[in-house]
């Protein structure tokens, strides 16, 4: 956090994207929706996230306000953002039914339910069809657990949405369709981050992937079989995509390890 004093207000800008509240992104997001140029953009946002009246706005010196401007460069660069802002979501059309979405980094969520939001989100930037992105956002924010109430005491994880199942999804898609834009947007970046996020701690399995996607096969399942011992079988396939996220994913960067180390030392098996 950056603190910025004006006269005798003391205020506080974020410096990276994990720092946002849930407000600031959504001011984020709702000015990306105003194709506002580069300057008028970091103007804007600097205005909405100091918080003050325009008589002391007026003071503040070109070059401080320069910058100021300079320190919310991140909005505009990578998107590193892996905390989870929208915690849940309603929609208009049922405005009594909330849906929950994942917590920070989805470290509750499963593989399967990981892999099925990155498909729709891959196609939606290639297509930006909004029915691919309400997909997306469906495989995310599902209803509570029936009884969360008494089964949190009970169960080791803190995931409070219902498993996700593909029958279900259509219909909660099409329920989320009419949710207001903004929040749409700010839930694609925080996929965006968390996409962002698993090529560093992962690298090999990252690697690995690209090499699959090369030779022309779907980009996780030889990774998939290849942590399911090599069956096919619909019991070990939906062992591996029912198990945590970030359990499959050091897995499989173990295997990947595995793998490149065969591969130097027997290069004429690649």
């Amino acid at each position: 956090m950056n603190e910025v004093r004006i006269d005798r207000l003391t205020r506080t800008l974020p410096s990276s994207w994990n720092e946002l509240t849930f407000p600031q992104l959504y001011q984020v997001c709702s000015l990306f929706n105003h194709n506002l140029t580069t300057p008028h953009f970091k103007l804007g946002i600097l205005f909405k996230y100091l918080g003050i009246k325009i008589k002391l706005w007026n003071t503040i010196d070109p070059e401080d306000a320069y910058f100021l401007c300079e320190s919310l460069n991140f909005l505009l660069e990578d998107v590193t953002l892996t905390k989870s802002l929208v915690k849940s979501i309603r929609s208009p059309h049922f405005p009594f039914r909330r849906y929950f979405g994942p917590v920070d980094e989805m470290s509750s969520s499963t593989f399967g339910e990981f892999t099925k939001a990155q498909v729709r989100y891959e196609e939606y930037n290639r297509t930006l069809n909004t029915d691919t992105l309400d997909e997306m956002i469906a495989v995310l924010f599902r209803p509570k657990k029936h009884l969360w109430w008494i089964q949190r005491y009970f169960v080791e994880s803190p995931d409070v949405r219902m498993r996700f199942m593909d029958r279900t999804l259509l219909k909660r898609a099409k329920a989320i369709r009419s949710l207001d834009p903004i929040l749409k947007k700010a839930i694609l970046l925080y996929f965006s981050g968390i996409q962002a996020s698993l090529p560093t701690r992962f690298p090999n399995v990252y690697k690995s992937k690209s090499s699959s996607k090369n030779d022309k096969s779907s980009g996780w399942s030889n990774l998939i079989i290849s942590l399911a011992d090599g069956k096919t079988d619909d019991q070990s396939l939906d062992r591996v995509m029912n198990s945590n996220l970030y359990n499959v994913l050091l897995g499989l960067e173990q295997k990947s390890i595995e793998y490149f180390e065969f591969i130097k030392k027997h290069p004429q098996n690649d």
